[in-house]
């Protein structure tokens, strides 16, 4: 991860977390998200879109597959949406019960400085773990998460067991991010909220891998399908790196027409930005907002 000062940090992520069982939780899951998770094995996680009738994103979250349970880590800002979405969805004559279960279960997720060596203390072998695929050691649940900006460890913990793992993270010398420390990792790592991605279209946001056109029928696929065959979208999501400040919102820019920022934050004069820019004909990495001159970079999954 390209952060100033890399250090071994950690950080307890704020989501809504749902617990989905019974023998059609995955069909009725499936169902309601534009990506394929019919085909998940046991322990396996994947990440998902909710999209609405338009075909953009409403909610965006992750899918871990558990002893034919289903667990969906979704954002919090949206999750009243996405849990009645699910109610409605199930039929009367499926065995599928929706449960919240925000305060049982938390997401911490882990980036280290020295290949997560230290993780060795956790019985993980991080090196020879396999990626997206959930290991059960003790209590907890761990699963390594790759992207081309960086690697990282995810844990879901039973809330019994959030400060006992803080305590053997801090044993390690692992530091626990506050929210700034984290909104700028984030952003380096092109991880976007829902604050990013909603009402864009996940081909817009570079989330076209998260769109399975040869599933059955969900809220969008026909205008995902309309996409597919076009094979271009006007907009792309991206990050912007400059020495000016950026505020949250629609900005105009030369050959570009305007750029729509959704995250900003600077410290020690840097801003770091995402961004859902109007593809123009210039092809330049450097763009200019408000008389700043940002570095331009075009953000795809994962």
């Amino acid at each position: 991860m390209s952060l100033s000062n890399p250090r071994s940090e950690y950080y307890v992520r704020s989501d809504a977390v749902t617990l989905i069982q019974g023998v059609d939780s995955l069909n009725v899951l499936d169902r309601m998200v534009s990506t394929k998770i019919l085909d998940m094995s046991n322990l396996a996680c994947r990440d998902a879109l909710f999209c609405d009738y338009n075909g953009r994103i409403c909610d965006y979250g992750t899918v871990y597959a558990i002893s034919g349970k289903v667990l969906l880590i979704s954002s919090a800002a949206q999750h009243e949406i996405t849990r009645r979405t699910l109610v409605d969805g199930t039929s009367w004559d499926e065995d599928c019960e929706i449960l919240i279960a925000d305060n049982a279960i938390f997401r911490i997720s882990i980036f280290s400085n020295d290949s997560h060596e230290k993780l060795s203390e956790f019985g993980i072998n991080y090196h020879a773990a396999e990626a997206n695929q959930l290991i059960e050691s003790g209590d907890h649940l761990f699963v390594k998460r790759e992207s081309t900006f960086c690697d990282r460890l995810d844990i879901l913990v039973k809330s019994d067991n959030v400060n006992s793992i803080k305590s053997l993270l801090s044993g390690l010398d692992y530091e626990e991010m506050d929210s700034e420390r984290w909104e700028i990792c984030r952003i380096m790592i092109g991880d976007p909220t829902i604050n990013d991605a909603l009402g864009n279209l996940p081909e817009e946001m570079g989330m076209g891998t998260l769109v399975s056109n040869d599933k059955g029928c969900y809220p969008g696929q026909e205008v995902h399908a309309r996409i597919e065959s076009r094979g271009r979208t006007i907009k792309n999501f991206c990050r912007l790196t400059g020495s000016s400040p950026l505020e949250i919102g629609k900005h105009p820019i030369t050959d570009f027409g305007s750029i729509s920022v959704s995250s900003s934050i600077s410290i020690d004069g840097i801003t770091h930005a995402l961004a859902m820019i109007r593809l123009g004909e210039s092809s330049t990495e450097v763009v200019q907002i408000d008389g700043g001159n940002f570095s331009m970079e075009l953000l795809s999954y994962p």
